[in-house]
């Protein structure tokens, strides 16, 4: 079961993206930028843990307001690339649905 640390989940996000999605703010990133937007994502052992398919269930609860606005689902931060498995098997999943996905990485 691959799981992540995640720091926060915010529905009905309207700036991470097209449409309505759900904006998953992971846990860790290692820059440390000065005018960092989420500062608190950037311990990697902070947050909350979940599974591939736990987050799928909660994100699969919002389909319909993606699905009449465009939108999807956003994996933010801190930097999602620091837990690149999750993040591969997570957009995997949201193909499997139908659920638009974007990315949004420190790099």
């Amino acid at each position: 079961m691959v799981t992540a640390r995640v720091h926060s989940i915010e529905t009905m996000g309207l700036v991470d993206g097209p449409g309505i999605r759900v904006v998953v703010f992971m846990q860790g990133c290692k820059l440390r930028c000065a005018y960092c937007h989420n500062p608190d994502t950037w311990d990697q052992k902070g947050g909350f843990e979940i599974s591939v398919e736990e987050l799928i269930q909660k994100v699969k609860r919002y389909k319909i307001y993606f699905n009449h606005s465009g939108g999807g689902v956003t994996l933010s931060g801190g930097d999602p690339l620091l837990q690149p498995e999750f993040v591969i098997e997570f957009f995997k999943r949201c193909k499997e649905e139908g659920i638009h996905t974007t990315l949004d990485t420190s790099g």
